[in-house]
């Protein structure tokens, strides 16, 4: 009897490990976009044109705060999320938090690989930024409407990265106003 409950305890501990590796390698149904912030990356050293106009704000619509008001604004095509499509984007810089925002209303890829059409709002920290981030790191934020890119209503969607533009936390998120920066209301793990 002690040999067939051996067998029966070995046989449910190795049943248990089973279900959790197929549950842990079961695809997440968390919405997704994917964004490569290099060319962005890229601008944040670059000084505002002569064009360049002031503002106070950055963003329309769900993706609006405000900034300085002497801060730079100005448009220009560029590949804002890395997809290879050049849009028209705005670019505002923040002078006195010495960050870099891009904004543009387009077309995105998913991680799905499907499209969405929203809102699309990039930052990304200057040398010698107040905050101390390190430069070239930011976040994207991306307006979701309900069934885009697996959003189940709509929603905000965004991630920080690093300055090799690599994600570091993603999920539901919101702007912060106060201090220019994205907040990850509900995180779930950064695809690479």
């Amino acid at each position: 009897m002690k040999n067939r409950t051996s067998k029966w305890s070995i046989l449910g501990t190795a049943m248990l490990v089973c279900a959790a590796v197929a549950l842990a390698q079961e695809p997440s149904t968390s919405p997704g976009v994917k964004v490569n912030p290099a060319e962005v990356q890229k601008k944040v050293g670059t000084p505002p044109p002569a064009s360049a106009t002031k503002t106070s704000t950055v963003g329309t619509e769900h993706l609006k705060m405000t900034t300085p008001p002497d801060s730079a604004s100005w448009t220009e095509p560029l590949d804002i999320d890395g997809n290879g499509q050049v849009d028209q984007t705005t670019l505002t810089w923040d002078g006195k938090d010495r960050v870099l925002f891009s904004t543009t209303s387009s077309t995105f890829t998913c991680n799905n690989g499907a499209t969405g059409n929203g809102e699309l709002l990039v930052a990304v920290n200057g040398t010698d930024n107040p905050q101390g981030r390190p430069p070239g790191s930011g976040f994207w934020l991306a307006s979701l409407d309900k069934g885009q890119c697996g959003a189940q209503a709509q929603s905000l969607w965004g991630c920080k990265f690093d300055a090799s533009g690599n994600p570091t936390a993603c999920g539901s998120a919101r702007l912060d106003n106060q201090t220019h920066d994205l907040v990850i209301v509900k995180a779930v793990p950064a695809q690479q």
